[in-house]
C-alpha cells in the first residue's frame, strides 16, 4: 500500500506537467457525503464505497459514516490523444481509484484481508493497483472504430449504466454497487486485465467486441483465465436498445478468510443482457434483463485450482492476490443443476429542470432453487426487491449536490431455510436502507 500510495503522489505532482503536453489531459471526480446504513459494519476506509448498502444477514446493528462514491466512483487520471496519419489517433488511459476519506487508493482486497469482521469489506476489481480503473492504449479511427491493449472495463460496465436512468449510481442501485452485474457474475471482472477491446460504429448500430488475451492457471491465479464479450447496441434520437453477451473461465472472486487472507472461488459463467430505453420530452424511462449462469469449472481446472495436481504446490503458504495472503482456495461446486440468477429493472428519470432531476428505480434480482436431492441439500430460490430514489440538483456543470435512498427487501425459500435472518426475538435482517447526502465535482 505505501508503495502504490506514493506511486500515486508522485503521478500527482507530475500531472499539471504532463497535462501541458499536446493532446494531454488531467480529469476526475471527486464524489463523497455522509450516510446512514440500517444493518451494517462500521465504514471501511480501504473500501472502494466505504460501506456496504446492502442485505447485512444477522447485522443488528446500524452505523454513519463518510462515503466515497455515492453516484460515481471518485477518481483521478490521465488521458491523450495524437494525430497519426489519415485520420488515425495514437490514445490512451490511466486511471486511479482513490478513497477521499483517507487519501489512499481503494482496496477491497485488503478491506477483506483485514477488517476482521469489525468493518465493511466485499470483493471488488478495485484493489489497490496504481491505475485499478484503467490501464489501456490503442489507435482510433472515426470511420474505422477504436482498437485498445490493456486493463479495461468490461463491456457490460461500458453499456449498462446508459441503460440506467439512476446512472449506475454507486450506493444507492445494486448495478451501481455491486460489479457482479457487469462482471458477469464476478465482480473483480466487471475490469479485465490483458484484454483487446475493439469498438466501430456503422451510423446507428456499434459493436464491441472484448477478448483477455492470457491468464494464469491454477493456484497463482487472481484473475480469469479467459473472458470472451460481445455487445450490439443500436441508438437513434430519443430510442436505445442493446444485446450482450459474456463467456467466462475460471473467474476467481474473493472474499473474506481466516484474519490476514483472502479465500479465493473459482467459478465459470455465462451472461446475456438485454436493455432498452427511450425518453419522452423531459423524462427517460429504461428496462434492463440480465441472465448469469453459474457452472462449476472443469475437471482439470478444479484440479489445477485444489493442487490435486502433481506440478501445482501442495499448499498456498506463499500464494497471494493483491499483496493478500490466499488462505485457501474452493471451485464452484454446484452440480447438474445450473444456478441462475436474473436481473430485471424498471428505472426513470425526469428533469424537472435545467438543473434539477429526480430518478427512480426498482430492481428484481432471483436466484433460482438448484439443489439436488432436495430436501436434504436445498438451498431453495431467493429474491431481493430494490427500491432506489435520487435527487440530484446541478449547482454548476461540475459540481451538484444529491440526496439518495436505496431499500433491499429479500424473500424466498433460502430465507426461510437460512439461519440468522430473522433472531430468535424477532429482530429482522431480511431488509436494508440506505440514505446519504453527497456532493460531486467533476474536472
Amino acid at each position: 500500500m505505501k508503495k502504490t500510495s506514493n506511486l500515486l503522489l508522485a503521478l500527482c505532482v507530475g500531472a499539471p506537467l504532463l497535462a501541458q503536453a499536446p493532446g494531454v489531459s488531467v480529469y476526475g471526480i471527486l464524489d463523497t457525503g455522509v450516510a446512514h446504513v440500517d444493518h451494517a459494519l462500521n465504514f471501511s476506509d480501504d473500501f472502494v464505497v466505504g460501506t456496504n448498502p446492502q442485505l447485512a444477514k444477522g447485522v443488528r446493528t446500524g452505523t454513519t459514516g463518510l462515503f466515497n462514491g455515492g453516484l460515481s466512483g471518485t477518481r483521478v487520471g490521465l488521458k491523450g490523444s495524437a494525430d497519426l496519419v489519415d485520420g488515425w489517433k495514437a490514445i490512451f488511459t490511466l486511471e486511479s481509484a482513490i478513497h477521499l476519506g483517507t487519501g489512499r487508493i481503494n482496496d477491497a482486497t485488503e478491506s477483506l484481508a483485514q477488517n476482521g469482521g469489525k468493518s465493511t469489506s466485499a470483493g471488488s476489481a478495485v484493489s489497490g493497483q496504481l491505475f485499478a480503473r484503467g490501464a489501456f492504449a490503442g489507435i482510433s479511427h472515426e470511420t474505422y472504430g477504436t482498437l485498445t491493449f490493456g486493463r479495461q472495463q468490461a463491456l457490460l460496465l461500458d453499456i449498462m449504466p446508459g441503460y440506467d436512468a439512476n446512472g449506475f449510481a454507486q450506493l444507492f442501485t445494486p448495478v451501481g454497487f455491486a460489479g457482479s452485474f457487469a462482471g458477469g457474475g464476478v465482480t473483480e471482472n466487471s475490469r479485465v486485465d490483458n484484454s483487446v477491446k475493439y469498438r466501430v460504429k456503422f451510423s446507428g448500430l456499434t459493436v464491441s467486441a472484448l477478448y483477455k488475451i492470457a491468464g494464469t492457471k491454477g493456484p497463482d491465479a487472481t484473475a480469469a483465465t479467459g473472458a470472451s464479450q460481445v455487445t450490439l447496441e443500436y441508438a437513434q434520437g430519443p430510442f436505445g436498445v442493446y444485446a450482450g453477451y459474456q463467456s467466462l473461465r475460471n473467474g476467481v472472486t474473493f472474499s473474506a478468510n481466516v484474519a490476514g487472507s483472502v479465500k479465493a472461488t473459482v467459478l465459470d459463467t455465462t451472461t446475456t443482457n438485454l436493455g432498452a430505453k427511450y425518453k419522452i420530452g423531459s423524462v427517460l424511462v429504461a428496462v434492463g434483463y440480465q441472465k448469469i449462469q453459474f457452472e462449476d469449472p472443469s475437471a482439470g481446472d478444479a484440479a489445477y485450482y485444489l493442487g490435486l495436481n502433481p506440478v501445482a504446490p501442495a499448499t498456498l503458504t506463499n500464494q497471494f492476490a493483491y499483496g493478500q495472503q490466499i488462505g485457501s482456495y474452493t471451485v464452484n461446486s454446484i452440480g447438474p443443476n445450473a444456478k441462475e440468477q436474473t436481473l430485471l429493472s424498471l428505472t426513470a428519470a425526469w428533469d424537472v429542470t435545467a438543473k434539477f432531476k429526480l430518478s427512480a428505480g426498482y430492481y428484481h434480482v432471483g436466484i433460482n432453487d438448484y439443489s439436488v436431492n432436495a430436501p436434504t441439500s436445498a438451498k431453495g430460490s431467493q429474491v431481493n426487491a430494490y427500491t432506489s430514489l435520487i435527487a440530484d440538483y446541478a449547482v454548476t456543470k461540475a459540481f451538484d449536490a444529491y440526496l439518495g435512498l436505496m431499500s433491499v427487501k429479500a424473500s424466498g425459500d433460502a430465507i426461510n431455510l437460512a439461519n440468522g435472518w430473522i433472531g430468535a426475538d424477532g429482530y429482522d435482517t431480511t431488509k436494508n436502507s440506505t440514505y446519504g447526502f453527497g456532493l460531486r465535482y467533476k474536472f
